[in-house]
C-alpha cells in the first residue's frame, strides 16, 4: 500500500517530531452514516498501518481539543441513497501549529466502498504529509512569528526553523522588518530523495 511506503520515507524528511508521534485529530458529521463509516474505517487503518510498520509510533489519533495535535484530517461523504450507490466523499488536512492552522492537502472522490475511500485517504494523507509538511511548518513558524512581531514592543524568539534563515535567535519589528520580512510562499528545507 502507497500509505506504508509514504510512512517509511517519514523518518528521512523529517516528519519524526523528536520521536514522538504525530498527533492526527479527525473531524466528520457522525450524524451522516457514510461518513461515520469511513471515518471509523480510516482510524483503524492508521491504527493498522502503524502496528505493521516498523516505525510503530509515527502516529497516534488524538481527540480534536487535544493541545499536542499535529495535523487535523477532516472528511465528510455525501449522503447515500442506496447500498448501491458510491461513496462520494472529500478530506482537507491541516497542519496545526502553536497559534494558526496551514492547508497542507485536500480533495474529493467516489468509490463503490467505503473500505476503499479509507484507504484512498489514507494514501492521500500521507502523500500530503510527504509533499506538504515542510511548507506548513514553515508558514505556520512565520505566521507565529510575525504574530508576536506585531503585537509587542519587545523582541520575540525566532522559532528555530527560521532562526538559521534570518541569523538571530531574537528580533523586534523594526529588525524583522529591515531585513525585509519572510515569504510565506517560499519552500520550507529541502527534502532528501
Amino acid at each position: 500500500m502507497a500509505f506504508i511506503a509514504a510512512i517509511l520515507r517519514f523518518q528521512s524528511v523529517g516528519l519524526a517530531l523528536d520521536g514522538k508521534p504525530i498527533n492526527i485529530a479527525t473531524v466528520t458529521d457522525a450524524s451522516q452514516p457514510s461518513s461515520a463509516e469511513v471515518m471509523k474505517l480510516f482510524r483503524q487503518k492508521v491504527a493498522e498501518a502503524v502496528g505493521a510498520s516498523t516505525h510503530v509510533n509515527l502516529f497516534k489519533i488524538v481527540t480534536s481539543d487535544d493541545p499536542s495535535v499535529s495535523l487535523i484530517f477532516q472528511a465528510d461523504c455525501m449522503p447515500r441513497q442506496g447500498q448501491t450507490d458510491p461513496y462520494v466523499c472529500f478530506y482537507t488536512v491541516h497542519y496545526a501549529g502553536a497559534h494558526s492552522k496551514s492547508f497542507m492537502g485536500g480533495g474529493i472522490t467516489a468509490t463503490k466502498t467505503a473500505v476503499e475511500m479509507a484507504d484512498g485517504f489514507l494514501a492521500s494523507v500521507a502523500q500530503d504529509i510527504v509533499e506538504n509538511m515542510n511548507d506548513a511548518v514553515r508558514r505556520t513558524a512565520i505566521e507565529s512569528l510575525e504574530a508576536c512581531l506585531f503585537l509587542t514592543q519587545s523582541s520575540c524568539a525566532v522559532p528555530d526553523g527560521l532562526a538559521s534563515e534570518l541569523k538571530v535567535k531574537t528580533l523586534n519589528l523594526s529588525q524583522y522588518l529591515q531585513k525585509g520580512g519572510l515569504d510565506k510562499n517560499k519552500p520550507g528545507p529541502a527534502q532528501p530523495k
